[in-house]
């Protein structure tokens, strides 16, 4: 398991007010726990007492295959907005919201051109999927995307049949494409949902059967060092992912933040010597509550100097 030095600077984490995910039984978390934790527990009460019971009776890898680990971590509603960079120059904005509509969640991302050549081609890009949680696991029903540039549209969707384990592809007014699903097939969409519902469990192999527009793809992902970054909400420790390319010039990569249900803080993608496009988060609201931004790197070194006798210091 990698270790976790921003977890031990427990005096800097206080003094900065962190948002934090208390993840033990609730019994664990009534009897005492951080101001500024939220209770999101892996286990009931029940179910930790039949774990320690089971890890003294029969050892520590009997207790890890008994307990529920699967459900991964659950999910909240959130909206969260970022600004858009090409090669260092403001492009655009996306919107990504997450909401629940009874038994289903709704995942949508609306971005659009607001600068430059964007901006002169009213380009916009918009996708949407909804799906259900079930066996710890997010489901997608119905997947859809409409891209617009220079008036010109492009419309795909994909309809998911776990009965039938089939996909149903659709692109403009083309005939239907039925493919057999690979494992857990998955549209663009909900890979990243599914990709945060998975970082908690850093050991977790992060491998992807995606739905592409003609074909289901195997997308693979290593987890980077964690690694501090200076966002607009401040300060934050991030987990980055890579996508894992071979004999490519392109790379993608992502900066979660798992003190905000790793929600994307920054993405980037691009081509080495070619043109590298970023996406920044400027706010986030979380659970209907705004996050508010905590201090900035160079605000919590100070503060980190101050407890220097603890580990994990940001880098500036």
């Amino acid at each position: 398991m990698p270790s976790r030095p921003d977890t031990d600077d427990y005096r800097s984490l206080f003094l900065a007010d962190a948002p934090l995910m208390d993840m033990r039984a609730p019994a664990e978390f009534a009897h005492g726990a951080f101001p500024t934790a939220r209770s999101l527990p892996l286990m009931t009460d029940q179910e930790r007492a039949e774990v320690g019971t089971c890890y003294k009776q029969r050892g520590q890898a009997a207790a890890i295959e008994l307990a529920p680990f699967d459900a991964a971590a659950p999910l909240r509603p959130y909206n969260a907005r970022y600004a858009i960079y090409r090669n260092g120059k403001l492009t655009g904005k996306v919107e990504v919201a997450l909401s629940q509509q009874g038994e289903r969640w709704v995942l949508r991302s609306a971005g659009s051109g607001t600068h430059g050549l964007a901006r002169i081609l009213a380009a916009s890009d918009n996708e949407e999927v909804h799906g259900r949680l079930q066996e710890g696991h997010f489901r997608p029903i119905r997947y859809l995307r409409h891209t617009r540039v220079a008036g010109i549209d492009d419309r795909w969707n994909v309809d998911f049949d776990w009965d039938a384990r089939t996909v149903s592809i659709v692109h403009d007014r083309d005939e239907p494409l039925v493919l057999d699903m690979v494992g857990d097939s998955l549209d663009p969409l909900s890979l990243k949902l599914e990709m945060r519902r998975r970082l908690p469990r850093a050991e977790a192999p992060l491998h992807f059967q995606m739905v592409e527009e003609d074909e289901i793809d195997e997308q693979n992902f290593r987890l980077l060092p964690q690694e501090w970054m200076e966002t607009s909400l401040g300060c934050l420790l991030t987990a980055p992912v890579e996508k894992v390319r071979h004999n490519s010039k392109r790379y993608t990569r992502a900066w979660h933040a798992p003190a905000l249900d790793h929600i994307e803080v920054r993405v980037e993608h691009g081509k080495t010597g070619g043109n590298h496009l970023e996406m920044r988060i400027t706010e986030l609201t979380l659970d209907g509550a705004d996050v508010t931004p905590r201090p900035g790197c160079a605000a919590l070194q100070g503060l980190k100097e101050d407890a220097s006798s603890l580990p994990g210091r940001p880098n500036d």
